[in-house]
């Protein structure tokens, strides 16, 4: 318009910018959600109780130094050997955990699993637990077998109840524990789960 210029021109009434910068990113929002609410490829990290997924065996034994022998066993369908330690055999422990299963392919970790104790367990189930890691991952996927998992392709994170064998008086009974496990992707492809 002729004559009209800034020094002349209306100003906006108070409170129109915020009016007008709410609906502008109200309009945004339902265009293009932020970037932590679309679905992106999720990234794990390779690292759970001092371990990394690669380790070798020997940077087990220094983290948590045996003090007697550590039992294991050769699993038949991922060909992986469980190595299982507990708060008993070792020098140092996670606080919390009851057991570690280590799973070793040749000499590099493939897998590490923890077992909570009892008393965590009552305080933190998987649910809440996967609830906690929904923050930093994302929301969860749940697998046929009632375990909340996360994957970025490499690795697997997954968090469920693991049942722990325990003395009841003269009596063994399984008792369902909390279990957080961190594992390489083909390995899971492997076991067919």
């Amino acid at each position: 318009m002729p004559g009209l210029t800034p020094e002349s021109a209306p100003s906006p009434k108070p409170g129109a910018w915020a009016a007008a910068l709410s609906l502008a990113l109200a309009w945004a929002w339902w265009w293009a959600p932020p970037v932590w609410a679309q679905d992106e490829e999720v990234v794990l990290q390779k690292y759970l109780a001092h371990l990394y997924l690669g380790d070798p065996l020997e940077t087990v034994r220094r983290i948590y130094p045996p003090t007697r022998d550590w039992p294991s066993y050769r699993e038949p369908k991922g060909g992986v050997n469980r190595i299982k330690i507990q708060r008993v055999s070792a020098k140092h422990f996670p606080d919390e955990v009851d057991i570690m299963w280590v799973g070793m392919r040749g000499d590099r970790v493939v897998e590490i699993q923890l077992i909570y104790g009892a008393d965590y367990t009552s305080e933190t189930t998987p649910e809440s637990l996967a609830k906690e890691l929904a923050l930093v991952y994302g929301e969860p996927k749940m697998s046929e077998t009632d375990k909340f998992y996360w994957t970025d392709g490499e690795r697997v994170l997954r968090v469920f109840y693991a049942q722990v064998p325990v003395l009841r008086g003269k009596r063994k009974v399984a008792e369902m524990r909390t279990s957080l496990q961190l594992m390489t992707a083909d390995l899971v492809r492997r076991k067919g789960e």
